[in-house]
């Protein structure tokens, strides 16, 4: 079954306003032209999409999954029109790539430069996203490929390689740091929405400890923290290298650590990858900045 552009623009655009009206005004239409479409659009799917929510409407569970389908269908119409135009021109597409915060800041930059110099004609787009985020941004094209620790076990996601990456405690370095010490330091923790604070909250169970925590959302900014001797955290051994090495902190052994917490490259299951995501892929196993899974 096919639908007519108009019908999709309309159902997306009164999922995103929340209302017939709003999306009315937005496409510069009349809120009976919304109407026509939405409802044309729930005949043609024959089952209920919406239901009335005070004045405007919400999306039945129906209406949730094939709002999933048609903004994967929209993002790939989008895609395939601009790879048909970037062609025609001969213009070079941008390679996407989406990692969490503590994969920029832990070698992604220096992997990156890397490969610009090997591979000057490929221009990048980088984006920093939230964990939760990066799984529908690949699904919808929007990213042709994702860096991130341990992903869901999703049939939309293809794990393409891997990077060892181990998570252990990062204390100042001059001190001595017992399972005493450790319960009344300072813990600096990421903000509720990362993996590494859920990982570190985790190990405070196991460990049973209950110290005082401050939320610092940036990882480096936490670096910074405690090579001033403000508290200690849990953070990837790969954001610390160059600080281990100058002796500006150290690693505080504990019987729960080091925690694996792989990096896995990712790219969408439902389709090929594009050959400049090959090309980095390539570039990337070449350096043994990853590695193929097992």
């Amino acid at each position: 079954m096919s639908f007519l552009p108009t019908q999709l623009r309309a159902f997306l655009t009164v999922i995103e306003l929340g209302s017939a009206r709003a999306a009315a005004d937005q496409l510069h239409v009349s809120p009976a032209a919304i109407s026509s479409s939405l409802a044309a659009l729930q005949r043609a799917v024959g089952v209920k999409l919406f239901e009335k929510d005070g004045r405007g409407l919400r999306l039945t569970e129906a209406g949730e999954s094939f709002l999933r389908d048609v903004r994967r269908i929209v993002a790939l119409s989008v895609s395939a029109v601009a790879s048909a135009q970037a062609m025609a021109h001969e213009l070079p597409q941008p390679l996407r790539i989406g990692c969490v915060m503590s994969t920029s800041e832990a070698f992604l930059g220096d992997l990156l430069a890397q490969f610009m110099t090997h591979a000057p004609d490929v221009p990048i787009d980088l984006q920093v996203v939230r964990r939760i985020q990066m799984w529908d941004l690949i699904a919808e094209r929007k990213l042709d490929a994702g860096i991130v620790e341990v992903p869901p076990n999703l049939a939309t996601l293809r794990p393409r390689a891997i990077r060892q990456n181990d998570y252990v405690v990062v204390a100042p370095s001059g001190r001595r740091f017992t399972k005493a010490a450790l319960a009344d330091a300072l813990w600096l923790l990421r903000e509720p929405e990362a993996g590494t604070r859920a990982a570190t909250e985790a190990l405070l169970c196991e460990y049973g400890l209950s110290p005082r925590t401050c939320t610092v959302g940036s990882p480096a900014a936490i670096i910074r923290c405690i090579r001033q001797g403000v508290g200690v955290s849990l953070l990837s051994r790969d954001l610390i290298t160059e600080d281990l090495r100058a002796g500006r902190l150290k690693i505080v052994r504990t019987p729960f650590t080091p925690r694996p917490r792989p990096w896995y490259f990712i790219t969408a299951a439902d389709r090929d990858p594009s050959p400049e995501v090959e090309r980095f892929l390539a570039f990337a196993l070449q350096v043994r900045a990853f590695t193929l899974p097992e």
